[in-house]
């Protein structure tokens, strides 16, 4: 599948995404936990390539939003740290989730995100509002049983952007990583 990334997605309905996204063996981890659960008829599993901690995301209204966020986010510099995945629920919007342990690192690195948006003057276009840090590893699961989860260690050393196409089927366009190691790097084009 081909995309153009000329195409001008301020009139298309995506969001840019900055975020977390778990590496093969977390991923793998946080699988084997779904699995564990019981799950009621009609429940929603994202697809393991689209787990992901958010981080915020910009609804993508403006032309060159996408650029204005990538200039803005080559300003913050990543620092690896260690995040400790020890919390699974079911919240009562019947969203499913894998809760990190409060990490003072996490909290901290999305300030200098958020920093970085107002500085660019973004913030118009952010969803800032009642952050808890989550992954969803299901919808539509108002009464799944959730068994006790043992501890998922996750060695975080990259952020993504990644423009989020509401569409049928959903998708995600990797767009970007800010690493420790590389800094900010734009990525070829892929969906998932």
């Amino acid at each position: 599948m081909t995309f153009d990334m000329t195409q001008d997605h301020a009139t298309s309905d995506t969001r840019l995404l900055v975020g977390l996204f778990p590496n093969g063996a977390v991923s793998t981890a946080i699988e084997l936990h779904r699995k564990q659960w019981w799950w009621p008829k009609g429940c929603h599993f994202p697809p393991l390539s689209r787990l992901h901690l958010t981080l915020g995301y910009l609804d993508e209204h403006e032309e060159r939003c996408e650029e204005r966020l990538l200039e803005a986010l080559s300003q913050v510099r990543m620092k690896a740290f260690g995040l400790m995945l020890d919390q699974s629920g079911t919240w009562s919007n019947g969203v499913s989730v894998i809760q990190p342990a409060p990490h003072g690192q996490l909290f901290e690195l999305r300030e200098r995100i958020w920093s970085a948006l107002q500085h660019a003057d973004l913030m118009d276009l952010a969803n800032i509002s009642g952050w808890k840090p989550h992954i969803t590893i299901a919808r539509a699961s108002e009464r799944a049983a959730c068994p006790a989860m043992s501890p998922i260690p996750w060695a975080v050393s990259e952020i993504r952007v990644v423009r989020s196409h509401f569409t049928t089927p959903f998708r995600h366009e990797h767009l970007a990583s800010i690493s420790a190691r590389h800094g900010l790097r734009r990525l070829s084009a892929s969906l998932h």
